[in-house]
């Protein structure tokens, strides 16, 4: 009997799912019916009249995208199984390519924040704040991240001709570059002052290694007992990884709130630090590049006032992003939440204003910023 009652009631539920998906599907037609009309009449156009054949898959695909486009999001969008692959790769931190990291700014345009040091792209002459405007002849305008990044990675060995435009110079440059096996460490140490009392860490992205990179390098300083304050630059960190960010913060807060998501429906999920924190003193450098993970991690430091912040305001992307992968082997990358400050502050196309605003000139000799940031640093260690 107990059997029998179980099977009737599954019955009943599916038939419910089911009901609700054909009220929905009928929602979908009467509501949008102008719509699936055009859209019929464009496949039925093609059929009977293009020289060119229909290709299924390419349809739905392009069905996907165009959905995603839809939401007028630049940061969500429909990733192809070629573009998720690669996108797995970078976050791994090893691939083949030209060794730069790329924003995609307001306006669409691809701007290089740094070429790695002693990558091909570094050994060419690529310079920080350059726009790609093409990659191998191709125009990248109305072209993704991914999709740049995509064309710009390949086996080592192959050449690659990245067009950018310099704005200091008003001038388009083409450079032949030659692909190679991209490590990509997140994060570089040194001191500072001839007495080594300065700490300095430079962490360019947040991808799967770059907590564990960052502890290493926060323990070793902790362990010298010469250093006593770190600086820590931000400045060019484009983001990546959420979880990175959060597990950053951990390394340099004790059991206070690092940053609180929030998703369509409103659910709020508060991301805490634990016990164990550095205690050496922390200064942040960021700018107009600085976005995304950075800026969490920038926020929460400075929301809990356990550092000052030195530089200029951040680029204001308080936005996350999760990946769904999809049964074709692509993936779908989506704008899933809001984040909020500690102090509950939305920076999204806001920014984050620095303790400390010191302009960055290009042509300067010497680094303000870097100057200001050690200036505030001896105060609390002498």
């Amino acid at each position: 009997m107990k059997a029998k009652n179980f099977w009737r009631g599954l019955n009943v539920f599916f038939s419910m799912i089911g009901a609700l998906a054909i009220i929905g599907l009928i929602v979908v037609f009467v509501t949008n019916t102008a719509g699936i009309g055009t859209f019929i009449s464009v496949l039925g156009l093609i059929k009977t009249q293009s020289i060119y054949d229909l290709n299924s898959s390419k349809i739905f695909q392009g069905a996907a995208a165009g959905v995603v486009q839809t939401l007028d999001d630049p940061y969500s969008e429909y990733l192809d199984k070629v573009t998720w692959q690669d996108l797995k790769v970078r976050l791994d931190a090893k691939f083949g390519g030209i060794g730069v990291f790329i924003l995609q700014d307001n306006t669409g345009r691809l701007k290089i924040l740094s070429p790695l040091k002693g990558t091909p792209a570094y050994v060419a002459g690529i310079k920080s704040g350059d726009f790609i405007t093409k990659i191998n002849g191709k125009s990248t305008n109305g072209m993704t991240q991914d999709e740049a990044i995509h064309l710009l990675k390949g086996d080592p060995g192959t050449q690659v001709v990245v067009t950018v435009y310099r704005q200091s110079d008003a001038e388009e440059y083409d450079f032949k570059i030659i692909r190679a096996i991209i490590n990509v460490p997140s994060v570089e140490k040194k001191t500072l002052d001839d007495a080594r009392q300065i700490g300095y860490i430079k962490l360019s992205q947040f991808h799967s290694q770059s907590a564990k990179e960052m502890q290493e390098a926060v323990e070793s300083f902790s362990r010298d007992d010469k250093v006593k304050g770190l600086i820590l630059d931000l400045r060019d960190n484009g983001g990546g990884e959420f979880e990175a960010a959060v597990d950053i913060a951990d390394l340099f807060l004790d059991e206070v709130p690092v940053v609180t998501a929030v998703d369509a429906r409103g659910n709020r999920e508060v991301y805490k630090a634990s016990m164990g924190k550095t205690p050496l003193p922390l200064v942040i450098l960021v700018n107009g590049d600085s976005a995304s993970a950075s800026e969490i991690l920038a926020a929460a430091l400075q929301d809990n006032k356990r550092a000052a912040l030195v530089g200029q305001k951040t680029f204001g992307k308080g936005l996350v992003q999760t990946v769904f992968p999809l049964r074709d082997g692509g993936a779908l990358k989506l704008t899933t939440q809001t984040y909020y400050t500690p102090r509950g502050t939305d920076i999204n196309k806001v920014g984050i204003s620095p303790d400390y605003t010191i302009k960055d000139n290009p042509s300067d000799t010497q680094d303000k910023q870097l100057l200001k940031a050690e200036e505030i640093i001896k105060k609390q260690i002498y």
